[in-house]
C-alpha cells in the first residue's frame, strides 16, 4: 500500500513538471497501479460475494431446516390433534354409553322400588288372609271342639252298642274307622278301615284284609255317589261279618 502511494506521488511530481520528452514511465505506473487495485477491488467483491453466498447458502440450508423442522411439528400437532378428537370422540361415545346405562339403572330402580311396595303390599295382604285364616281355623277348632265335647256322649253309646268307633287321622282328611263285636266266636276280633274325605271322591287308603279290594272299590263308589255315610258304613260292618262267618265255616 506504502509503495502504491509513493507511485502516485511520483506520478502526480511527473505531470506537474514540465518536460519536454514524452515519458510514459508515469502513466504505465498510474495503469499498473489502477489494475492493482481493480484485481484487488474483484478479488475483495469475489471474495466478499463468496462469503455474502456461503453465508446465504448457510442461511438458506438453516432455513430449510426450520421449515422441516415445522413441517415435522406440524404433522405432529396434526397427528396429536387427530388423536386428540379420537380420545374427545371416544368420551363421548363413552360419556353417551354412561348416561344410558344411569338412565336405565335409574329406571330399573324405579321399576324396583314399584315392585317392592307391590310386594309389601301383597305381602300386607297375605299376612292379613293369613290372619283372617288363622282367626277362621281357630274358630272352627273351636267349634268343632264343641262338636266333640256334644258328640262324645253319642259316639260313646255308639261304640258300646255297635262296637264302630271313629279316629282322625295325623294325615288331614283322613278317618279311621274300627270296628269290634264283629262275632260271637270272636269277640277280641276288630277290623278298621282309612276313609280320605279331603276330596269330593272319597278314597280308602287302608282296609282290613276281611275286606276285598273289589267290595271296597264298589261300596266307596257307591258312597261318592249317594254321600251316604252311615249306609257305607253298614254295608262295610256286614262285610266284615260276612268275612268271619265264611272263616269260621
Amino acid at each position: 500500500m506504502q509503495a502504491e502511494e509513493a507511485a502516485d506521488s511520483a506520478l502526480d511530481a511527473s505531470v506537474s513538471a514540465p518536460s519536454n520528452v514524452l515519458d510514459f514511465s508515469k502513466l504505465e505506473a498510474s495503469i499498473q497501479s489502477f489494475t492493482r487495485r481493480f484485481d484487488q477491488y474483484v478479488q475483495t467483491t469475489v471474495a466478499a460475494c463468496d462469503e455474502a453466498r456461503l453465508s446465504a447458502d448457510a442461511h438458506r440450508a438453516d432455513l430449510q431446516e426450520h421449515i422441516k423442522a415445522l413441517e415435522r411439528e406440524r404433522e405432529n400437532t396434526k397427528h396429536e390433534q387427530k388423536e386428540l378428537w379420537e380420545q374427545v370422540a371416544s368420551e363421548r361415545d363413552a360419556d353417551g354409553k354412561l348416561r344410558t346405562s344411569v338412565q336405565n339403572l335409574a329406571a330399573q330402580r324405579e321399576a324396583l322400588v314399584q315392585r317392592t311396595a307391590s310386594i309389601r303390599n301383597e305381602v300386607s295382604e297375605i299376612r292379613a288372609q293369613m290372619e283372617s285364616r288363622k282367626e277362621h281355623k281357630q274358630i272352627q277348632v273351636q267349634r268343632l271342639r264343641e262338636q266333640v265335647r256334644r258328640n262324645a256322649p253319642e259316639l260313646a253309646q255308639l261304640e258300646y252298642l255297635t262296637g264302630c268307633s271313629l279316629t282322625p287321622s295325623v294325615k288331614n282328611g283322613v278317618v279311621t274307622f274300627s270296628f269290634s263285636l264283629l262275632s260271637s266266636t270272636h269277640p277280641t276280633r276288630t277290623a278298621s278301615i282309612s276313609l280320605d274325605v279331603s276330596k269330593a271322591q272319597y278314597k280308602v287308603p287302608t282296609y282290613d284284609s276281611l275286606l276285598s279290594a273289589a267290595t271296597v272299590k264298589a261300596l266307596v263308589q257307591e258312597l261318592s255317589k249317594s254321600g251316604d255315610l252311615y249306609a257305607f258304613l253298614k254295608n262295610i260292618r256286614q262285610a266284615l261279618v260276612e268275612s268271619l262267618l265264611s272263616a269260621d265255616a
